[in-house]
C-alpha cells in the first residue's frame, strides 16, 4: 500500500512540475504579417460611423471602467463610460483609445517600443510578446494581450489586456 501510495504522490509531482519553459522567451514575438494584413483591410472597409466599447486591464494599474466611443466621419464624436462601471477617475485620466485606427496606432508605437527596450542594453526586460485576435469581419482587433519576459523579477511589468466589443456600423 505504501509503494503504491509513494508511487502516486511521484507520479503527481512529476506531472505537476512545469517543464514548459514557454514563458522563458527573448525577443520581440509579435505577428506584423496578419497585423499589417488586418490594417490594410480595415482601412479598405472606409467605415465612416461606428461604435466600439473597450475594456483595459493591465499589472500596473488594474482593471480600469467600460468605455464606448462614439465614431463620426472617422474622429472620436464621444467617449463614455458604461452605465454600471462607476469610476471617481475622469475620463481624461483613463487609458482608452478613440478610433480604430487608434489602436492599430497604438500596437505599431507600443511593439516599436518593446522592441527598442529590449534591444536596449541597459533594460530588464529579455522579451515581449504581443497576441492579437482580429475580426473576421471588418479586422479590428477585437483582443490585445501583451506580457514580458525579464531577467529579473519584475512586479508591475509588462502585461496588458485589452478587449474591443459592441462593435457596430453605423
Amino acid at each position: 500500500m505504501k509503494k503504491i501510495l509513494l508511487l502516486s504522490i511521484s507520479f503527481l509531482l512529476i506531472s505537476c512540475s512545469n517543464s514548459d519553459d514557454s514563458d522563458d522567451f527573448t525577443g520581440l514575438y509579435f505577428d506584423q504579417k496578419t497585423f499589417e494584413k488586418n490594417r490594410q483591410l480595415w482601412a479598405e472597409n472606409e467605415i465612416l460611423d461606428y461604435t466600439f466599447s473597450q475594456e483595459y486591464f493591465s499589472t500596473s494599474i488594474g482593471g480600469q471602467p467600460k468605455l464606448t466611443s462614439v465614431i463620426k466621419n472617422k474622429v472620436l464624436d464621444t467617449i463614455f463610460i458604461q452605465s454600471g462601471y462607476a469610476t471617481n477617475n475622469p475620463i481624461e485620466e483613463l487609458t482608452y483609445y478613440g478610433t480604430i485606427g487608434d489602436v492599430f496606432h497604438y500596437i505599431e508605437w507600443c511593439t516599436a517600443y518593446y522592441e527598442d527596450i529590449i534591444n536596449s542594453n541597459q533594460s530588464n526586460m529579455k522579451g515581449a510578446e504581443f497576441t492579437i485576435t482580429y475580426d473576421e469581419t471588418y479586422h479590428y482587433p477585437t483582443e490585445i494581450k501583451c506580457r514580458g519576459n525579464y531577467f529579473e523579477t519584475v512586479y508591475g511589468g509588462l502585461s496588458i489586456q485589452i478587449i474591443f466589443s459592441d462593435f457596430e456600423v453605423k
